[in-house]
């Protein structure tokens, strides 16, 4: 007997992360002025100082990598990005050791973050770090890195070695990173050896801007001047207005304001802030302003033309009060409405064996980017026209390759959709279009199949990946109590289990992309699912009836030996997939 679903037309088991995921809505004018706005995330990194950040704009994320607790002797390995909504913690594969009072950037000539601490660097290309060979610098801390656009270079200045005194043998050395090499400078003049100081790139002015830092003398005192660097030498400015001499302090250059804005530190007054106009410093008066603070850290979001600020400690310096782990923008509401912006686009997660931004004619894929949608909502019954989906849902429309595709979900951040059935393979543009504004394109690779079988992260169990498959109980197939709160036991030879998966190419009798299923149909491509070496025999599959663009596969146990770890794969037009999926079978 062929096994069904709920009736509702939609199908909602890879959209469980989606309907969770914050959105961010386009925004108008709402002040006149910057200001600092504390936000309220659902997560957030622990507290912490001498941490570092960079925005990431190939992703549309800012990263947060290490520092320390309040202590100075705890010090942090994770990586955490901000979307403009909520901060959202990441496992890399690799990732450098703890770090803190180390520096970051983002090389967007390279579409990578650069983090350079003691004398090693490593690459975050968005998921994972990336440790190069410590050729270039020496070992050091208290450096501070910016971003040259206009020579396309990180630059990178002074630092300190701790020694056996109380005060640090300084260092006043300029280097460049070009994505793959470091290079030493010698400019005709530079700034005094310093660290603990802060830089930011002034793209209005081609410039990248030094400020304050401590000299390193026994009474260890902050330095007050600016310096420019030009890309071959240093020249110090001279304000006819300058903050007070300070360290600890962080810079970010708000692109949105053609300014560079200056925050804290120790010395001034602690939660202040200054703004440089490439020639002059101008202290701002915004209605409200963190906590007084040093060692947090800065960068700027373009997508949300914003500058983010996180976590430090008490100006009073290290231990005189817990780490900070707040988080602030500065800056104005956009004066008109921003169009959508896409970051990527994967085939449905649940149904691949990692990020994969390949799919096929009438599968699945989910976009993640800002201003995405409205608001958040998922398709009902209502929105369908008879047995067809909707192509817009919420003023949120996708087309790929000319087409219209069928909208499912939508939110800020993500919005899910099938692709239509008549594409043609390649690489082919899709935009998203949000209340009558068009994003720019993003390129999508389509195969004439992208098979995957429905095998959700948390169907991940003693460090395997299970498959998703009902028995005719209702139960799972998994070893017994493998998921808490999961009804599962292994199956049996002779049962017939249940599978859904999207991607398998075109049916017989021809059922289009967007069309409910209401029939019995078969795959065209020959298919066989195999436990280990066993083949095993098939009662269906085609598309699940009164679902859309959902596969289903009623499958005969076949007599294996008993075992909680059976491989399970598939063949699709001679054809393997890429999935490395389990079950388990118990006489």
């Amino acid at each position: 007997m062929l096994l069904t679903a709920s009736p509702r037309p939609k199908y909602s088991r890879w959209r469980v992360v989606a309907a969770l995921a914050l959105f961010y809505a386009p925004m108008t004018a709402a002040q006149t002025a910057p200001n600092w706005t504390q936000q309220f995330p659902q997560s957030s990194p622990s507290p912490r100082v001498y941490q570092s950040m960079a925005y990431d704009s190939a992703r549309g994320q800012t990263v947060l990598f290490g520092g320390q607790d309040y202590s100075g002797k705890a010090g942090y390995t994770d990586t955490w990005v901000w979307d403009g909504s909520n901060w959202t913690q990441k496992f890399p594969q690799t990732s450098p050791p703890a770090q803190s009072a180390h520096a970051m950037v983002y090389d967007s000539a390279h579409s990578q973050a650069v983090l350079f601490s003691l004398n090693y660097t490593w690459l975050w290309d968005g998921t994972n770090w990336t440790p190069v060979p410590p050729i270039g610098p020496s070992g050091r801390y208290g450096q501070a890195m910016a971003y040259d656009s206009a020579h396309g270079q990180v630059v990178l200045f002074g630092g300190a070695v701790a020694n056996n005194s109380d005060v640090p043998t300084l260092l006043g050395d300029t280097w460049v990173w070009d994505g793959s090499t470091w290079t030493q400078k010698s400019p005709q003049n530079s700034p005094p050896a310093r660290y603990q100081h802060a830089m930011a790139y002034d793209s209005a002015h081609g410039q990248v801007v030094l400020f304050g830092g401590l000299n390193g003398n026994p009474e260890n005192a902050s330095f007050a001047d600016t310096w420019l660097w030009d890309g071959t030498n240093w020249t110090q400015g001279s304000p006819q207005t300058s903050p007070a001499a300070r360290n600890e302090h962080a810079m970010a250059y708000d692109s949105s304001q053609g300014e560079v804005v200056l925050f804290g530190g120790i010395g001034g007054g602690g939660n202040d802030t200054w703004l440089w106009d490439g020639s002059n410093w101008t202290e701002a008066n915004p209605q409200t302003s963190p906590v007084g603070r040093s060692g947090g850290t800065m960068s700027y979001d373009s997508a949300h033309d914003q500058v983010v600020l996180f976590g430090g400690h008490g100006a009073g310096g290290l231990g005189s009060q817990a780490a900070l782990g707040d988080i602030w923008t500065y800056g104005v509401g956009a004066a008109q409405v921003m169009g959508p912006a896409i970051y990527s686009v994967a085939s449905a997660s649940d149904y691949s064996s990692g990020p994969s931004s390949t799919s096929a004619p009438g599968s699945w894929i989910e976009i993640y980017g800002n201003n995405l949608a409205p608001s958040t909502q998922g398709w009902t019954s209502a929105d369908f026209n008879g047995n067809t989906a909707p192509t817009s849902l919420n003023g949120v429309s996708v087309m790929i390759g000319g087409q219209a595709a069928f909208v499912d979900y939508v939110s800020g951040n993500q919005v899910n959709a099938q692709l239509p059935s008549n594409i043609a393979a390649g690489e082919l543009p899709l935009t998203v279009t949000n209340g009558g504004v068009t994003g720019a394109p993003v390129e999508v690779t389509v195969n004439a199949t992208q098979p995957g079988l429905l095998a959700p992260q948390n169907f991940f169990a003693g460090g395997n990946q299970y498959v998703v498959a009902l028995l005719p109980d209702g139960s799972y197939v998994l070893p017994t109590g493998a998921i808490p709160g999961v009804n599962s036991r292994p199956a049996q030879p002779g049962e017939i289990i249940v599978m859904y998966g999207i991607g398998f190419g075109s049916v017989t009798p021809n059922i289009p992309a967007g069309e409910i299923a209401t029939g019995d149909s078969q795959l065209v491509l020959p298919f066989e699912i195999l436990f280990g070496q066993t083949e095993a025999q098939l009662t269906y599959f085609g598309l699940a009836p009164t679902f859309v663009g959902l596969y289903q596969f009623n499958v005969t146990v076949p007599s294996v030996p008993d075992s909680d770890l059976v491989p399970l794969t598939f063949n699709l037009g001679g054809a393997p997939g890429t999935q490395r999926l389990f079950t388990a079978v118990h006489q």
